[in-house]
């Protein structure tokens, strides 16, 4: 190939991550599934998916996992804190940027970068995520397979939550029908 081709087809890979939004996928994956295990495998292992729990290594900086027989790694990695203040100095911004790198099997199948910036107002802070700019992307069944294990997460959380609060509903239920006179 040459080096123009070689430009193209990293770009059209680059296009195909974003348009299957590989970066957000894993990023939802890592702090809104994962990571959540880092409390959760000390304190509430039911919430953890069974299909993952026995393969399941859990910590701030990595989480690896095997799903199928296929040993999946989630690396996340802070860059430098900056901070920014402004106004009379009660309101200050810090900004970490962030690289995320996943690997299927061993193999480095996507890395991307991003910033996670913390808004401390006077009132509370105020979060952000900005996507930033792909470094890695190998396609493969890893892509399907791991939009498939968010929403087994998240149904697996909601089921359990759901049975837990089972009793408090049918009680509201109770209290309903007497205060609507039903």
């Amino acid at each position: 190939m040459e080096p123009e081709e070689i430009r193209a087809e990293i770009e059209r890979r680059k296009k195909r991550a974003m348009d299957l939004r590989l970066r957000e996928s894993l990023w939802e994956l890592y702090y809104y599934g994962l990571h959540s295990y880092v409390k959760e495998i000390k304190t509430d292992p039911e919430l953890i998916l069974p299909e993952i729990k026995d393969g399941l290594e859990v910590s701030e900086e990595r989480i690896a996992f095997t799903l199928n027989s296929t040993k999946y790694v989630l690396n996340y990695t802070k860059g430098k804190e900056e901070k920014d203040r402004w106004g009379s100095g009660s309101d200050e911004m810090t900004t970490t940027p962030v690289s995320i790198t996943f690997s299927v099997d061993d193999a480095r199948v996507f890395r991307f970068k991003m910033k996670r910036c913390v808004t401390y107002g006077r009132d509370f802070p105020s979060f952000n995520e900005t996507m930033g700019e792909i470094e890695a992307f190998i396609e493969g069944a890893w892509v399907d397979e791991i939009a498939g294990l968010k929403q087994k997460i998240r149904a697996h959380k909601d089921e359990i939550r759901t049975r837990r609060n089972a009793p408090r509903a049918a009680e509201k239920l109770r209290a309903d029908i007497k205060n609507f006179g039903l």
